[in-house]
């Protein structure tokens, strides 16, 4: 179960913002200058959260940022990672994260822009994803694609307005997942409470019914 952070499950109309029970705190953002520029909004929706942000930053960097975070002891319970805007990666980078992330939440968010190889880091990391049962594609190529008022003249990076738009967006997708997640769980919890209560009715009543059996032995040889 995660830790605490915030004690009501609401949705915040005016700010767009899910305050969720038992999101993770100290979540590790890792991205480039698309996530660089919107961290600012992003930061308050999370508990002490760490943001590792650079211009220009390739997805080839992120083997070795995530080792750095793993032996620093910041990688602790989820990694957020928005890369792929400014080239190509390969199955041995991803894997290798993957590796290094083991046991942790990995969110993997696409990409939209204009570049030509939009499409193919978009199927590649639905594929690559797909094989982790611990990692999660946030969609942020079919929230955002198209919408050019939220973005500067390179329909890439975020304007002021876009960027608290991608920041309620991001936060949003995480605290879904830990939304249904905590149901899940709860669901579980609930079931397994009605397994343990019927098997004790039925411990209960297989009692009486040896103790009806005894009696009539009883009766039976006493008339004997």
């Amino acid at each position: 179960m995660k830790k605490i952070l915030f004690m009501l499950v609401v949705v915040l109309f005016s700010s767009r913002i899910i305050v969720a029970s038992e999101v993770p705190e100290n979540i590790v953002f890792v991205g480039d200058s698309i996530m660089d520029s919107s961290k600012q909004y992003i930061a308050p929706n999370f508990k002490n959260p760490y943001f590792d942000t650079k211009i220009s930053r390739q997805f080839s960097t992120l083997p070795g940022i995530v080792t750095k975070l793993v032996e620093n002891g910041k990688l602790k319970t989820t990694l957020v990672v928005h890369l792929g805007t400014n080239g190509k990666f390969t199955d041995k980078d991803f894997d290798y994260v993957m590796k290094m992330a083991d046991g942790k939440d990995v969110f993997f968010m696409n990409t939209a822009h204009k570049d030509p190889w939009e499409q193919e880091v978009n199927r590649k990391l639905k594929e690559k994803v797909a094989q982790y049962p611990n990692a999660y594609l946030i969609d942020w190529y079919s929230y955002a694609k198209g919408k050019n008022q939220y973005f500067y003249k390179d329909r890439t990076h975020p304007n002021d307005k876009g960027q608290r738009y991608y920041a309620d967006f991001l936060t949003n997708e995480i605290k879904k997942h830990y939304l249904e997640e905590n149901k899940e769980d709860e669901n579980r919890e609930i079931k397994k409470n009605d397994i343990l209560k019927n098997n004790s009715l039925n411990s209960q009543n297989n009692n009486r019914n040896s103790e009806k059996t005894i009696d009539l032995r009883n009766m039976i040889k006493n008339v004997k």
